[in-house]
């Protein structure tokens, strides 16, 4: 929520020099200090390392359509840890038996993480 107050303000600054900031301004700033939401960013990681690189990476917001984007074609962040140093918080870890493969490449997207982001 922080950020998104953060942009608002930012915006609304500009609004107010300019001499345009509305009621519509302000109500879209009460909705966000009322609702925070969630969410969701899967990052795929190269392992069980939270240091290790990352394979892909899904991000998920319900306030938009029901299908994941990629805000970008470069990761949003190098490694798990430097996601969760940026303030997600793990709510899933992969487990690493379901990734025990015998005379075979692994051909799966990578070690899943689900990380969470009130804003």
């Amino acid at each position: 929520m922080k950020s998104a107050v953060g942009e608002w303000l930012a915006t609304s600054r500009q609004k107010v020099e300019a001499g345009t900031l509305t009621t519509q301004d302000l109500d879209r700033l009460a909705k966000l200090v009322e609702t925070p939401r969630q969410l969701v960013l899967y990052l795929y990681s190269k392992s069980t390392n939270m240091r290790s690189g990352l394979a892909s990476w899904m991000l998920y917001d319900a306030t938009k359509p029901q299908e994941p984007t990629l805000p970008s074609q470069e990761a949003p962040y190098e490694s798990v840890l430097d996601a969760v140093a940026d303030g997600w918080r793990i709510v899933q870890f992969p487990d690493a038996k379901l990734y025990r493969y015998d005379d075979v490449d692994n051909d799966y997207l990578g070690f899943e993480f689900i990380l969470e982001r009130m804003i």
